[in-house]
């Protein structure tokens, strides 16, 4: 089989563009380590009527650090009159130190690096749960002497793996599904940037230490305001050549990317300049609410004095 490329969908990072990542994937069997991908997952029938359950493909295997790890269809103990795709890793001996079942599996292209910052290999196996924009689930397995979980968490949005600043360590952008339908339609919600590291057994929000990457989407976000439309708004004021959802929404990121960066206070003194006076408390609340009750809580990462002001 020859390698094929997997083209991977990821929105809002960096200046809230959509990024088309494209991933060489090796042909599904045993691996050398590095940077493929290999993937179980329902593959798509074009011609499949509605409701149709598409049926499980793909698969393969990884060697690393005597570790084997691989992503398979297979039957579902807890299912068992459906397919499912099931992970496992085995140590050398054969012993089973990580499975777990869902509706697709990938051996995510970071694995074989030290993701938590303990000097040894880990591996992470990201489960999908099947649904149209929801979940994905990471698990964070150590490949060292005492193999084994390490940590996990689910999510609205996929993450990535990505040193950032070149110093070495794995960080872990992703997208905080808390403001999903955020009074209004999906594609028309604020998709706020966590930036968060495994140290560790814990996750640590290092978003603060990434204010360029903030501080550019602020400023795109502010010149892409039309500052009529923007009066227009705040005296809640329809126009037909204004955009309103538009409007709501570049002014919702602006207050959530300075909220996400570390900066409340700017947070809420641009939230005093752009959103309609009678509205602001109600929407102050609400978003605190999915900031400190969205993926930050899921984290364990959702302290300080903003989330104590509520």
């Amino acid at each position: 089989m020859q390698p094929r490329l997997l083209c991977v969908l990821q929105i809002g990072f960096s200046i809230a563009t959509a990024i088309l990542a494209c991933y060489s994937v090796p042909a599904f069997g045993v691996g050398q380590g590095g940077p493929g991908r290999y993937q179980c997952y329902h593959g798509y029938e074009p011609n499949a009527e509605p409701g149709m359950r598409f049926p499980i493909r793909g698969g393969g295997t990884l060697q690393v650090a005597g570790f084997t790890i691989e992503v398979k269809p297979d039957q579902n103990p807890s299912i068992p009159q459906e397919m499912s795709c099931h992970a496992t890793i085995r140590s050398a001996k054969g012993d089973i130190v990580f499975q777990d079942y869902d509706e697709g599996m990938d051996i995510d292209a970071v694995t074989g690096k030290d993701i938590n910052g303990d000097g040894q290999p880990d591996a992470v196996i990201e489960a999908f749960s099947g649904g149209a924009h929801c979940c994905w689930t990471y698990f964070f397995v150590s490949l060292g002497p005492e193999p084994g979980l390490i940590q996990k968490f689910e999510s609205k949005h996929s993450a990535s793996f990505k040193d950032l600043n070149g110093d070495g360590h794995i960080e872990i952008p992703v997208l905080d599904g808390a403001f999903d339908y955020f009074e209004t339609a999906y594609s028309e919600s604020p998709f706020p940037l966590l930036i968060i590291q495994l140290q560790g057994n814990e996750f640590r929000d290092i978003s603060a230490d990434f204010p360029k990457i903030y501080d550019e989407e602020i400023h795109e976000l502010r010149s892409g305001l039309n500052p009529n439309c923007v009066g227009d708004f705040l005296g809640a004021k329809w126009d037909d050549i204004c955009d309103y959802s538009s409007n709501r929404r570049g002014v919702l990121e602006i207050v959530l990317n300075y909220l996400y960066s570390g900066h409340p206070q700017d947070a809420w003194k641009a939230l005093e300049e752009l959103w309609p006076a009678k509205d602001r408390e109600r929407i102050r609340s609400e978003i605190l609410k999915g900031y400190c009750g969205g993926l930050r809580a899921e984290l364990g990462v959702a302290a300080g004095s903003s989330c104590s002001e509520k």
